[in-house]
């Protein structure tokens, strides 16, 4: 079961990164110099992301076997 924290904050950090894909996207079809910015910070939230969802060391795999 996923807690509401986790959720919450996949949530949060999902909405980061299409913010920053969106502003790496209209920066290069506006010439504003500022992709990336937008880059980065889509890069960071994805990254946040999975660092978010993965189990913590020694909450097990799911796999059954503890």
């Amino acid at each position: 079961m996923v807690s509401k924290r986790r959720l919450g904050a996949s949530l949060l950090l999902l909405g980061l990164a299409f913010v920053g894909a969106f502003h790496a996207v209209a920066a290069i079809a506006f010439d504003t110099g500022l992709a990336s910015v937008g880059a980065g910070l889509a890069g960071v939230s994805v990254l946040s992301l999975m660092a978010v969802n993965l189990p913590a060391l020694g909450e097990g795999d799911g796999s059954g076997d503890e």
